[in-house]
């Protein structure tokens, strides 16, 4: 308890020291005409959107607009004449009609804009979502998914949002036009002042803009803010799912980690929010020009047609329509929720046009032509991971026999799975070429060659889905065909996985899934290999078997050899096997020792341990594990 109450008053003492924020952007530079251009640019961007819904939800819009521009300045006219009949005695009732009529539209094209919005917003975010989606597909590569860069903009693209905001590029192309409604309704009722007070209507419609100019300059600056921490966000929701998700579960209870986690996640909220919280004081303090526009213009829409009716220069009825016209100008100023829709909407866009710029835009898959069954030869390889101090491989050199069995044998971090992402064509070598029939990979359409390629990594999937999809999806170009699926769990040594399940092939695998059931990671793995085994039996013929035996039980370990391995080596398929329990390895045709990122040791079983190397150093250690223990 006195450790919390310290971590608290940790976190006050820090609050007390946060800084405010330097706010330079926020004077007159908002009239710059280059910044116009900017945000002209910017609507026309989002307004580009709207086919992307349809035709017929653009239609829609158009119709709510054009009820919305008229309805202010028809509202003000009618108003007028309503006054204008009943101080003359004349008879109000179509007057009072139409006036309720005009009223009972204004009002109906809020919950109007709202439809039409959500299914425009729906439409144009599910496009760019599918666009965001094949942006990150597109690299033949998975490097880019490390980058902070693509974590932050895929981040943005794909925000749904928070509270009362939505990072939807959808509803911010709709928003921009709900604004630019908005202006044309200003000027619409400038143009019923102008008709009696020319100079009243050009002075409240120009300081009515200026004054959303400079709030909306204001605000966004705030918005671009809060964009900028778009990474502190991310980490902030790694702990909300460390602390809500199962992952994690059993040792924040174990070792009694909430507190800790919860403060930590506190603190860094704190440190995230504190600036914002500043930022958004410092704004609210600036706001002494835009309060001198609205007392200005309030006062000249009152007071100079007010002073006209009181000599007589204009009628009552006239009075009441430049009023009215007034107010329907100075909705202008009012910064709503659009503001915020399109400034937070269009960093979604920008953020895709950013990855577009960074990966391209998607292309279709090329042809693949046919190579026949070949060794894989590295020559030279050099690799290291971006964020890496050290490069993982150094020069290797290394064949992968047509039909062979290498093991792949190393200390953890030796780069053993990086060979294998390597081959599979997740990253491309920095130094080096990897050579399939005598042709470069790096030149190859690598979608045909993972199509030649299956892999049972040590973090291998678990998908939620059914027995029968947890196979098949090892060759999802195929159609499903259960003989197949049953021989490969029969090969992978699963038959009593499948008949424990209460729906065989159907049964759900799903841990927090409505009937699902879940499995233990022995028989995770079984199902793995049959994945890899089904997949073999559709075509590929070089499969990567990355600690495969890591969740077996013995028995299971000793059979996997025999009916696993064996079994693919009949078939002409090359395996490339990595497993730190060399009992698992000792029958493979070729054993190669990683080292240093080089191959240090190649050969048999029996020629390392006649080489006295790294190799057999690791088979001795292991072995005396076994060795009995004298009493």
């Amino acid at each position: 308890m006195r450790a919390g109450m310290r971590r608290r008053a940790s976190v006050r003492r820090r609050s007390r020291v946060v800084p405010e924020i330097p706010d330079p952007r926020l004077g007159l530079g908002a009239l710059r005409p280059s910044e116009f251009r900017a945000v002209l640019a910017e609507r026309i961007r989002l307004v580009r959107l709207l086919p992307l819904a349809g035709y017929g939800l653009v239609a829609g819009m158009i119709a709510v607009l054009v009820l919305f521009v008229l309805a202010t300045p028809v509202t003000a006219v009618l108003s007028g004449e309503l006054v204008r009949r009943a101080v003359e005695d004349q008879p109000v009732g179509w007057a009072l009609g139409a006036l309720l009529g005009a009223l009972l539209v204004s009002r109906l094209t809020r919950p109007l804009s709202d439809m039409v919005m959500t299914g425009i917003g729906r439409r144009v975010d599910g496009a760019l979502r599918v666009r965001l989606r094949a942006i990150a597909l597109r690299p033949d590569t998975i490097a880019h998914l490390e980058e902070a860069e693509f974590a932050d903009d895929a981040a943005r693209a794909s925000e749904i949002g928070e509270g009362w905001w939505v990072r939807s590029s959808g509803t911010a192309a709709y928003s921009s036009m709900v604004l630019a409604g908005r202006t044309l309704a200003a000027v619409a009722s400038a143009a019923v002042v102008a008709v009696h007070f020319p100079w009243l209507a050009v002075f409240l419609l120009l300081a009515s803009l200026l004054s959303r100019t400079l709030q909306r300059r204001q605000w966004t600056f705030f918005v671009a803010y809060n964009d900028r921490l778009v990474p502190g966000h991310r980490r902030i929701e790694y702990l909300d799912d460390l602390a809500a998700g199962l992952e994690a579960a059993k040792e924040i209870r174990l070792f009694g980690l909430a507190d800790w986690l919860v403060m930590r996640r506190a603190t860094a909220h704190w440190e995230l929010r504190s600036p914002m919280w500043a930022l958004r004081r410092s704004i609210l303090r600036r706001q002494g020009l835009t309060v001198l526009l609205s007392v200005l213009c309030a006062a000249g829409a009152f007071l100079v047609p007010g002073l006209a009716a009181a000599n007589g220069s204009i009628s009552i009825g006239t009075l009441s329509t430049c009023v009215v016209a007034a107010v329907g100008i100075f909705e202008i100023t009012y910064v709503g929720f659009e503001t915020f829709d399109i400034e937070y909407g269009k960093g979604a866009v920008q953020a895709v046009d950013r990855l577009v710029a960074r990966y391209g835009e998607p292309q279709p898959a090329g042809g693949s032509g046919k190579l026949a069954k070949s060794e894989v030869r590295f020559e030279q390889v050099e690799f290291g991971y971006p964020s890496g101090s050290r490069p993982i491989l150094c020069g290797l050199d290394l064949t992968i026999g047509k039909g062979e069995v290498l093991a792949l044998v190393g200390v953890n971090g030796a780069g053993k799975t990086t060979l294998t992402k390597l081959l599979a064509g997740l990253y491309r070598p920095t130094g080096g070429r990897i050579l399939v029939a005598g042709q470069d990979l790096a030149e190859l359409d690598v979608a045909w060659w993972r199509r030649r390629l299956s892999v049972v990594y040590q973090d291998f999937l678990r998908y939620p889905a059914t027995v029968r999809d947890n196979i098949t999806l090892g060759a999802p170009e195929v159609p499903v065909d259960d003989d197949a699926v049953a021989e490969a769990l029969r090969r992978a040594g699963a038959q009593d996985v499948l008949t424990s399940l209460p729906d065989g092939l159907d049964t759900q695998l799903w841990r927090t899934g409505s009937g699902g059931r879940d499995l233990s990671g022995g028989q995770w793995q079984k199902i793995a290999i049959a994945r890899t085994l089904y997949a073999v039996a559709h075509g590929r013929d070089l499969i990567v078997l990355d600690e495969p035996t890591a969740n077996l039980d013995m028995n299971a370990e000793v059979q996997f050899f025999e009916r696993v391995v064996s079994g693919v080596r009949a078939d002409g398929v090359s395996v490339v096997l990595i497993s730190h329990r060399l009992s698992t390895i000792r029958n493979a045709d070729r054993i190669a020792v990683l080292d240093g990122g080089r191959i240090t040791e190649s050969g048999s079983h029996q020629e390392l341990l006649a080489h006295d190397g790294t190799y057999a150093r690791l088979w001795r250690l292991q072995a005396a594990r076994f060795e009995e223990v004298p009493r």
